[in-house]
């Protein structure tokens, strides 16, 4: 009971209906069951919500802060990435300030102990160039690969968007619980 006379005393408001803990985004903002997103879901709805977080920002791994003065570092902001497009809709995040600001680079990776390092965007011609200084044969499949991750992602893709598999139905024989793998079916070919 005494968090809640701290929120008392700190917010004025007797009650909530939920109290949600941790604002962190932990690598995966496309699960609505992450706190924060459930907070906002029940803010949406109506419900009074209080979001409680040890630190002074939201947001985890989803934030950008100035580390050292006059510079400001990504935690793990490339996770805004997974953010589903129905969620970012659903909580008119761009109404709300969300602004997403696309970069040409999305991977860099220093080898320890040299000067060098691979770099990988969008351009994958540059890519297959990056990837022959520390294997030409990797970098004749890398496009092939990327088609084939690109055709994987797309099958699974709509998984993400679905419920679970409700097992208990699947354990009674209800062949329903199989409805979120038909779209895995008719895209995965592999």
């Amino acid at each position: 009971m005494e968090i809640m006379r701290r929120l008392y005393s700190t917010l004025g408001v007797k009650s909530y209906d939920a109290i949600v803990i941790g604002g962190d985004t932990p690598h995966a903002l496309n699960k609505v069951r992450l706190p924060p997103i459930q907070a906002a879901y029940l803010a949406k709805a109506g419900k009074r919500v209080a979001v409680l977080e040890r630190r002074h920002v939201l947001g985890g791994a989803a934030v950008t802060e100035e580390i050292i003065p006059g510079y400001k570092f990504s935690r793990a902001s490339y996770a805004l990435s997974l953010l589903r497009p129905q969620i970012a809709n659903d909580l008119e995040l761009k109404k709300h300030g969300l602004k997403v600001y696309h970069r040409d680079y999305s991977s860099f990776t220093p080898i320890r102990g040299s000067q060098r390092s691979l770099i990988l965007g969008t351009d994958e011609i540059q890519n297959c160039k990056h990837i022959a200084q520390f294997s030409p044969k990797d970098a004749q499949v890398y496009l092939q690969y990327k088609e084939w991750m690109e055709r994987m992602s797309k099958s699974i893709k709509p998984l993400l968007d679905s419920a679970p598999i409700n097992l208990h139905k699947l354990t009674s024989g209800s062949l329903s619980a199989l409805k979120p793998l038909v779209s895995l079916t008719k895209a995965a070919k592999f």
